[in-house]
């Protein structure tokens, strides 16, 4: 987790294997999801992240702004796909598959929350990765 740049991406999963799908593991769970080989939103749509620890539980919290763009692809893409899972990716590893309830972004004014479960040392090195990679102004 050290990485810089850090790669984010968000990506449609799928539960079972499919056609055109990518198989891959979620990080510290052991599950397999199948990821939708696009990615509607990745580093070209972020304007900026910061990293916080988790208040419950472990890890990180990443508060993530998005671009105009970004914000309106990710509103259109999880509005159409409520009850689907949209995987987490940080360096193309599967950090968390949370599943759709709402649509989420459309203002790139406000950040949206993405949880990443890490140990304490995992969640540093991150969070540290992230501050070189979207530096605050």
């Amino acid at each position: 987790w050290k990485r810089v740049p850090v790669s984010l991406e968000l990506r449609l999963a799928e539960g079972a294997p499919g056609a055109g799908l990518v198989p891959a593991t979620v990080y510290g769970q052991g599950k397999k999801v199948y990821l939708h080989p696009e990615a509607p939103i990745s580093n070209r749509d972020i304007a900026r992240v910061e990293a916080t620890k988790a208040r419950i539980g472990k890890g990180l919290i990443l508060q993530v702004w998005l671009t105009k763009a970004g914000a309106a692809r990710i509103k259109q893409v999880t509005g159409r796909h409520i009850g689907d899972s949209l995987a987490v990716l940080i360096d193309s590893v599967v950090v968390s598959v949370p599943m759709i309830r709402q649509a989420i972004g459309g203002d790139p004014k406000l950040p949206n929350a993405i949880g990443v479960p890490l140990e304490p040392k995992e969640a540093q090195q991150l969070a540290a990765a992230i501050a070189k990679t979207w530096p605050t102004r």
